[in-house]
């Protein structure tokens, strides 16, 4: 499992503290410049969130492990390519009628985006990265 970046000491409670709005800011900023999201898996697959009918993710291994621990202790941290995502995850959401919980923390579930506002935000963020 790649790790894109250290976290620094703090930095994880400091992103959790910031509003889900803004968390999905740095979400799309760091997918775009990092060309990968992730997601937790557990036994049977990509963990959804029953009660939002999402799939959470986030932006950096640490994160979703931290949140992995309090909500879905059995999942672990999976990587999921830009590509992957934009290509393949987000249309099999929208297929399933789930939505995308963008970088939940662990009391709050994050910025509930449609498949399609989130590949939208995405490929707006990716014009702005070239």
């Amino acid at each position: 499992m790649a790790i894109p970046w250290p976290l620094e000491e703090g930095e994880a409670d400091e992103l959790f503290e910031l509003p889900a709005a803004d968390r999905a800011i740095q979400f799309f900023q760091l997918i775009a410049d990092w060309e990968e999201a992730w997601g937790l898996k557990d036994a049977h697959g990509w963990v959804v969130d029953k009660k939002s009918d999402a799939l959470p993710l986030w932006p950096h291994a640490e994160l979703a492990e931290i949140c992995a621990g309090q909500l879905w202790p059995d999942a672990t941290p999976e990587a999921i390519s830009l590509d992957d995502l934009l290509i393949d995850l987000l249309p099999l959401l929208a297929a399933e009628s789930l939505n995308l919980a963008v970088f939940p923390s662990p009391t709050d579930p994050g910025l509930l985006l449609s498949p399609i506002e989130a590949a939208d935000r995405l490929e707006s963020e990716l014009q702005i990265a070239e």
